[in-house]
């Protein structure tokens, strides 16, 4: 089968759960455990990122209240990324707490709506409610380790190789003078050749 005919998977829709059976029974609630692949990393994301295909477990309750449907739990998975310094491999496990209110929307206030997560058709969607918790706990700037050297800047050396490496950079104001630095003996042998 070809890629191209499968279609992709979003967490928005492998985690996607009814809760008609909750809607209205305050007190009554609901286990959910759903271990799920990670979809195609996202361009521009984060540094540090589910690889596509690895999992993604989520173990929550789904909870009845007045307001709406109290989802809380845990995700739990492994990041990986790159060195911000080096440009290395870099991997992290992690365990991330959820905690959210979907509100029923005639709960709501009009001016409040932007601000809520809303149930809809009797649904709650953990999906954003993942990424956007993954996304909080991956570092900005990953590194290999504290004291990473990182890459030279002037010609993208790893600096780890060979601590000593270095450029010799001239102040282009003082170029000119370099010439005076020059041995005469050297300078009257180039123009003989």
């Amino acid at each position: 089968m070809s890629s191209e005919n499968t279609p992709t998977t979003t967490l928005d829709t492998v985690l996607r759960f009814d809760a008609v059976d909750l809607v209205g029974r305050t007190g009554s609630h609901r286990r959910i455990e759903r271990t799920v692949p990670a979809p195609p990393r996202e361009a521009g994301g984060v540094a540090m990122q589910v690889p596509e295909g690895e999992d993604i477990a989520v173990e929550a309750e789904l909870e009845s209240v007045v307001e709406g449907i109290y989802a809380h739990g845990t995700v739990t998975a492994h990041l990986a990324g790159e060195c911000s310094r080096c440009l290395d491999p870099v991997e992290q496990d992690v365990a991330v707490r959820l905690d959210e209110l979907f509100m029923f929307p005639e709960k709501v206030k009009a001016d409040e709506k932007e601000d809520t997560t809303l149930l809809e058709a009797d649904e709650v969607n953990l999906g954003p409610l993942v990424r956007d918790a993954l996304a909080m706990e991956a570092d900005e700037r990953p590194l290999c380790r504290e004291d990473c050297p990182g890459l030279c800047s002037q010609c993208g050396f790893r600096m780890e190789d060979d601590p000593d490496h270095h450029h010799d950079i001239i102040d282009p104001r003082f170029a000119a003078l370099q010439g005076l630095l020059e041995d005469p003996a050297d300078t009257q042998q180039g123009e003989e050749a």
